[in-house]
């Protein structure tokens, strides 16, 4: 399977400048069938840090027919793959942090809601019913998640809970368990739509320093699933939005063989490209 992450620096409230933007980065890596699944970060094209539910509320889209799942459907179509992104879904019951899964046919098959919402979420989003695997054709049993979804629930959760890991096995894994041969896991592949943050706590690390830790934090926060038959793809975003930095370091990591595949940087707009098998780039 060959894995392609988009990651790059949309700017706030730009949604059509930000699509063209991740057009132009995709046409200079991608042709059709050069992968099976393109993953893009959070909220790919709204930006990030809105402030309040009005202030986003003009941005929300339909999980089907919003301008993020046209582009997602045309990007599939044309590239011949599946296309996962984030962004800020418009529902009765929401809204929601939401990521869409466009098939190989522009079809969108499938919407998660984020489930763990960090504090520039809970402004405006209701959080999402929880975690779970779902089948998409072309690519096996996945498992999706949003970024503070990998971490312990509000920063308030035993650390080695390991929510989001302990959910992809049936049945579930309790706290501190770690899987028996009475466990299926439910997943082949992970994919993960991250804003994530650089803390200015951490500015004074290299960046290659930095995204060695941080893709490391990545995995750790796997840790029940480590050994495992299962591959888990991030993509991140990078710049700066009212101030926050992006942490960029979007990464495919093999768990079971406990090996990135291939990661980008701290800073660069790029398409990361990984052969599950045989990394492209390092």
């Amino acid at each position: 399977m060959r894995i392609a992450c988009l990651q790059f620096g949309p700017q706030l409230m730009q949604t059509a400048a930000n699509q063209s933007r991740a057009d132009w980065l995709i046409a200079s890596r991608l042709g059709c069938g050069a992968v099976d699944v393109l993953v893009l970060p959070e909220m790919a094209f709204t930006g990030y840090c809105f402030q309040t539910h009005d202030e986003i509320l003009p941005f929300c889209e339909d999980a089907r027919g919003g301008p993020t799942a046209a582009w997602c459907a045309r990007t599939a179509r044309r590239l011949d793959c599946v296309v996962v992104a984030g962004f800020p879904e418009r529902d009765p019951a929401g809204p929601f942090n939401s990521l869409l899964v466009a098939n190989r046919h522009g079809r969108v098959v499938h919407v998660y809601r984020k489930h763990f919402l960090y504090a520039t979420d809970e402004s405006w989003a209701r959080e999402g019913p929880g975690f779970f695997c779902r089948a998409i054709e072309g690519l096996g049993e996945c498992a999706f998640g949003i970024c503070m979804d990998l971490n312990p629930k509000k920063f308030q959760a035993p650390f080695d809970r390991y929510e989001f890991a302990s959910a992809l096995f049936d049945p579930p894994l309790d706290h501190r368990q770690l899987p028996t041969a009475a466990h299926r896991l439910k997943a082949n592949l992970i994919l993960l739509c991250n804003n994530w943050l650089r803390p200015s706590a951490d500015a004074a690390l290299g960046e290659d320093e930095y995204c060695h830790y941080l893709v490391n934090y990545w995995a750790h926060r796997l840790l029940p699933a480590l050994g495992q038959p299962v591959v888990v793809a991030i993509a991140n975003r990078v710049g700066v939005e009212r101030g926050t930095r992006f942490a960029g370091c979007s990464c495919v990591i093999h768990l079971r063989s406990r090996t990135l595949l291939g990661r980008l940087n701290g800073i660069e707009e790029d398409v990361l490209v990984v052969d599950t098998d045989v990394a492209t780039r390092l």
